[in-house]
Formats: structure tokens, C-alpha cells, sequence
């Protein structure tokens, strides 16, 4: 049912946002506004505003905005018209009225609630009276003490082919709704239906209002095929768009910002026994993505728990398949796999909550399940094989529909295949273990300690000497070649940078270090991403063919304010002249500056935020002390400043 506008402007004018919002936050008046604490990220102080005027909240920190409506949707995992429908009883607004045509579709609803809320009655009646001896015995099998037995309804449908149905019948149900509700069933040949659930424990599943529309059930008998079975679908039940315990589940998810996703019934209910109550099951299919959103509208990183064995780690990759292509900025899921052979409630019977609560802990995200199945499954013996591996893993990459997400994944994965692809590298004989690469370029001699002094002069190259590092014509012909530049990195920085392009093959003889550097400057920490993407697919690193590579990469600009930079004119005058010793010398020296700095730029950060956070004394001297300690080490490298932190 839609709602016009002028019944949901009525609505909002009714409802207080400040007191819906105030129920979750504890808000305080600041003149024309309430403050309080976001519920939707976590903060120490107050950035999260509720103007009653205006009937909007808004947070300065994540950017989180919306009226009273989305409030109640964002932090229950209620839909918009369940949001509606809450509110407008909470302050007596009527709801409109509905078409002859809604109004016959509700009435047909709400008589197969009334159904199947009698075939519950007669389940739990049959539980406790003198025929479910072999069901009680079963649930106390499981551990499963009377509270919890009543908390989940749990029931029994009795043998005989038509006792449920008899039993309706005489409460004046039509067949018709019996049928029509999933509790009774026309086997195929026949005429006349038989109960759809016989000699079974039955577990009833509700919307998430908490109304039962459908049911679960397990055999009763030894060799009973199959185990679970549930409801058909129905007006009111439909498999893949609905999670069991979900309505139970909701609000203690929603506190703990996390909900876990169990296989079974079963799971769920002895989780909850133990203590652990946010969690939900799908309902004998693989995950859907009407289930996944579901999740999502309650918590960002779903877990989901998979037994350790080969069908739980199969479950756990349709999972990952399904989930790839609607992965959004914040919203994920995490895997977490129980010991092989142990289903929840054997782990929490034999081994109590806690080791429960530690396979939860240890919950991995999704690239790292789908990096490891990718991995483990493939032989990278040959070229083409690794080929293969890459062509699979981008595609994967290729289908996520967000392309923040989707570019962030990309990179990722680029540097993972690096880190596979990358051969193994032989120690120098007495050496000092680091491992060289052989790029196609050359492998240097042990360096002079002496610094060259081709570093320091002005040298001119004579006419028999390459020219190092002459720009591409893609280069040349840029807009960034012709004046167009960035904000310039530091001194540090873009000393590293320079010498990384320059001198690929030398500088990736270290390539540990080169993985290791963090840039500050954006388009530099970019460029040598691409350095080493590049360097995956390449066995020779030629500075004409890099440079090409980066500038389709759109780096152009980057790599025209390197060229000019005037700190680093020296360099380029001399670089015709340096031997292979030389520059590898020059790499090692810049890199050593840079990591130092790179060492000491997290304390200087955290020493601004407490100053600006509360301005004492105290923090005023971290402050000068750790921006001292920084200074000296730009002073020690370059004699300038870093303009980039």
C-alpha cells in the first residue's frame, strides 16, 4: 500500500523526531537543537544534532541525515511501510483508506494468519499431550529446556495422513484456506489433499512483526528423508525473502551492531540458549539477495557461520558469489567456520558460550574467504595458467556493481596476485638476505659506501651516454607536460618517486621496501601502486614502456611535476652520468629518509588531535616535541620542510 504525500506530511507533523530519536540517544538541548552521541558510528563527543522545527537529524560527523520515518527504519530494520504503520498508531493517526482491491488481499491475509496461528495451537498441544513422548525425547536430546521450548514455539505434527486437517476442518477452515496457507498438500495423482507435515518437531517462523506465516519441521524418524522441510510459499510466506528469528533477533542485532547468520532452526535456538541472541537462518537455501539486504538494514557486516567442513566451506563461497555484485561502500560480510564435524550447538555443549564467542571473534571479511578459495584452487605453474587466475579474480571484481567498492577491490587483489606472482629471489652470496629480482635490467654490484660524486656536480652527459628516464611522447604531448601540475609532494617523497620511475629495474631490486612505503601525497601512494601492478605483468621494467603505463593510467600530471620539480633538477642533470652502484646507493638512501619520516608521521598525528581534542599544557608539549622530532628528520634528509602532512 502506497501513501500519498499529505498523509505522511500529516504524519510527520504529529510525531516529535526528538522524542522518537531520544529513545535510542540520550540528547541534550543546545539552544534551538538537541545534541547527543550518533548512533550510526562511533564518536566521544557529540556531533549528532535533532532540530525539532525542522523535524530532521543530521550527524557533522558521518553525514547521517533524515527524519523521524528513516529514524525508526535505520535502527529497528523495520521497512518504510511497517515504519509508518508504527508511528502513525503511536500518535492515533488512521491509516488511509485502502482499495476494495487492497482491502480483499488484506482480508485474505489476515484469514491465513487466523489459520495458521490454529495449526500452531494444535502443534504445541500435540507436543505436551500423551503422542509426543518421542518428540519431548528428542528435544531433551538437544538440551532444550521448557522455557526455551515455549520461548520458539516449538510443536509436533502428529503421524496420520490428514489429523491437522481434520482438526481445522472441524474449527470451520475451508480446505481451501488449509491448502492455500501451505499446511496441506495434493499429492500428485491424487485428488485429495494430506497434511504437508507429519511425524515431525515443528518450529513456526514469523515476519518480522513476529506473526507466524510458515513452518519448519524436522523428522521425528531415525532415516527420515528429508531432515528439514518447510512451508511452501505462500501469500504470506515467501523462502528467499524471509530469515528465521528475525523478529527476535532484530533489536538485540541492531544494539550490538552485529547479526550472525546460523544454517539451521536449530542453530539459532541453541545459540540463543547460550546467550548469543542475534542470530537468524535462511531457510534451507543458499543465501539470497533479498536475505542479504534484510541483513544489511540491521548490521553492515553480517557474519555468517559455517560448519568447517567441505559442504560448510562450499555454502560459504555461494555465499561469497552471490554477495560480490551488491557489495556496497560500509557493507559486507565476515565469515566465521566452527571446528570440522561441530555444528553450533555441539561446540557450545561440549565446549560452553565462550568458544563459541571465539570462533565468532575470529570472523574474516569477504576478500579474504574469496582470495583464499581463488588461491588455493588454482595452479599458477605456467604463464597462462596465472593468466587464468588473474582473468577469474578481475572478472570477480568486474561484477560488483559499486565502483567505489569495485576499484578499491581491483587494487587490492592487484597486490595480492603481485605478492603470488613474484618469484622467489636468490640471496646475493654473503649478502645480507635481501633478495633480488631479476627485472630484465641489471643486478648491481655491492655499492660503494662512498657517496658518487656525479650526485653532487652538475656533470653533462657526453655524446656516447643514454639519456635516463627521457620522457614517453604520450608524456610529452600531455597537458600536464605543457604547465598543468599538481600540488607538489615533499622533498622525501618525491625524491623517492622519482628515482621508482626513473630506475624501476634498480629500485624494485629492494621490492620489500617499495611494498612497504606509504606515500602521504595521494598521487604519488597511487603512482607506486601502479608501479607495482605493473611490475606483475612485466618481466622487463623499461622506463619508456612504465611511464607509457602510467600515463594511461592518468598519471600523466604526477609524473610531468616530478620532471620539473626544481629540488630535483640536479639529479637530472647528473643521471646520465650514475653507474648502476651509484643508483642503487642514491635508491637506498632515499628510501631510509623516507621511512624514518614514515616513522614518526603517526605521532606527530596523534599529537595534533590531542591537542586540538583538549588544549593543555601537556598535549601543547607532545605536540612540540613529536612536530620537533619530524622537523629534524626532514632537516637530516633534505634540509626542507613537508608541506604534504
Amino acid at each position: 500500500m502506497a501513501f500519498d504525500e499529505g498523509f505522511l506530511d500529516e504524519l510527520k507533523s504529529r510525531v516529535r523526531v526528538a522524542e522518537v530519536v531520544g529513545r535510542r540517544v540520550k540528547l541534550v538541548r543546545k539552544g534551538r537543537e538537541f545534541m547527543g552521541l550518533c548512533p550510526f558510528h562511533s564518536e566521544k563527543s557529540p556531533s549528532f544534532s535533532v532540530n525539532e522545527q525542522k523535524g530532521f537529524y543530521h550527524c557533522f560527523g558521518c553525514g547521517a541525515h533524515g527524519d523521524a520515518i528513516k529514524f525508526v527504519c535505520e535502527t529497528e530494520g523495520l521497512n518504510f511501510r511497517e515504519a509508518v504503520e508504527r508511528l502513525a498508531g503511536e500518535v492515533g493517526l488512521a491509516l488511509p483508506e485502502e482499495s476494495p482491491f487492497q482491502r480483499e488481499r488484506e482480508e485474505r491475509r489476515r484469514t491465513l494468519y487466523d489459520v495458521v496461528a490454529l495449526a500452531q495451537g494444535f502443534f504445541r498441544e500435540r507436543l505436551s499431550g500423551p503422542g509426543g513422548a518421542a518428540a519431548r525425547a528428542y528435544v531433551a536430546k538437544r538440551e532444550l529446556d521448557a522455557r526455551t521450548v515455549d520461548r520458539f514455539g516449538l510443536g509436533l505434527a502428529p503421524e496420520g495422513r490428514t489429523t491437522l486437517i481434520q482438526h481445522l476442518t472441524q474449527k470451520g477452515v475451508p480446505l481451501a484456506e488449509i491448502v492455500e496457507a501451505g499446511l496441506a498438500v495434493v499429492p500428485e495423482g491424487q485428488s485429495e489433499p494430506i497434511d504437508f507435515f507429519r511425524n515431525r518437531l515443528t518450529i513456526p517462523i514469523g515476519d518480522s512483526r513476529g506473526r507466524i506465516i510458515a513452518f519448519g519441521a524436522r523428522t521425528l524418524l531415525p532415516d527420515g528423508k528429508p531432515k528439514y522441510i518447510n512451508s511452501g510459499e505462500t501469500p504470506l510466506f515467501h523462502k528467499g525473502r524471509t530469515l528465521y528469528n528475525l523478529d527476535r533477533a532484530r533489536k538485540p542485532a541492531h544494539d550490538a551492531q552485529s547479526i550472525l547468520v546460523a544454517e539451521g532452526y536449530l542453530d539459532v535456538i541453541a545459540l540463543a540458549k547460550a546467550g548469543i541472541e542475534n542470530a537468524v537462518a535462511p531457510l534451507g537455501t543458499a543465501l539470497t539477495e533479498d536475505q542479504i539486504a534484510l541483513l544489511w538494514r540491521v548490521a553492515p557486516e553480517p557474519v555468517l557461520c559455517f560448519d568447517g567442513d567441505a559442504a560448510g566451506q562450499r555454502a560459504a563461497y555461494r555465499a561469497i558469489d552471490r554477495a560480490l555484485p551488491l557489495l556496497k561502500p560500509g557493507q559486507s560480510l565476515r565469515f566465521a567456520f566452527l571446528p570440522e564435524g561441530l555444528d553450533p550447538d555441539d561446540l557450545i555443549r561440549r565446549d560452553g558460550a565462550a568458544a563459541m564467542h571465539a570462533v565468532l571473534k575470529a570472523a574474516r571479511p569477504l576478500i579474504e574467504v574469496f582470495w583464499e578459495r581463488e588461491r588455493d584452487q588454482a595452479d599458477i605453474s605456467t604463464p597462462e595458467r596465472r593468466a587464468a587466475l588473474q582473468h577469474r579474480i578481475e572478472a570477480a571484481a568486474d561484477s560488483i556493481a559499486d565502483a567505489t567498492v569495485r576499484d578499491h577491490y581491483k587494487r587490492e587483489l592487484k597486490d595480492r596476485l603481485w605478492g603470488l606472482f613474484r618469484p622467489q629471489r636468490p640471496v646475493r652470496p654473503g649478502g645480507t638476505g635481501i633478495p633480488l629480482r631479476q627485472l630484465g635490467a641489471f643486478v648491481p654490484p655491492k655499492p660503494s659506501l662512498r657517496r658518487p660524486q656525479a650526485l653532487i656536480g652538475r656533470g653533462r652527459r657526453g655524446p656516447d651516454q643514454p639519456v635516463y628516464g627521457q620522457n614517453p611522447p604520450s608524456l610529452r604531448a600531455s597537458a600536464a607536460a605543457k604547465g598543468a601540475q599538481r600540488q607538489a609532494p615533499s622533498r622525501t617523497e618525491a625524491e623517492v618517486a622519482f628515482l621508482l620511475v626513473r630506475y624501476p629495474g634498480v629500485a624494485l631490486q629492494d621490492y620489500e621496501a617499495v611494498e612497504e612505503i606509504a606515500f602521504a601525497a595521494p598521487q604519488l601512494e597511487r603512482l607506486r601502486r601502479e608501479v607495482l601492478h605493473f611490475a606483475v605483468e612485466n618481466p622487463v621494467l623499461d622506463e619508456s614502456v612504465l611511464k607509457d603505463h602510467l600515463c594511461a593510467q592518468g598519471l600523466a600530471e604526477t609524473l610531468s611535476a616530478l620532471e620539473k620539480r626544481d629540488s630535483l633538477a640536479l639529479d637530472r642533470a647528473a643521471a646520465a652520468g650514475l653507474s648502476p652502484d651509484e643508483v642503487l646507493l642514491r635508491w637506498r638512501e632515499a628510501v631510509a629518509s623516507q621511512q624514518r619520516i614514515q616513522a614518526l608521521r603517526p605521532a606527530a598525528r596523534r599529537a595534533r588531535a590531542d591537542w586540538a581534542r583538549d588544549q593543555s599544557e601537556g598535549a601543547r608539549r607532545s605536540l612540540d616535541e613529536a612536530e620537533a622530532a619530524l622537523a629534524r628528520s626532514f632537516e637530516a634528509a633534505s634540509g626542507e620542510g613537508d608541506a604534504d602532512l
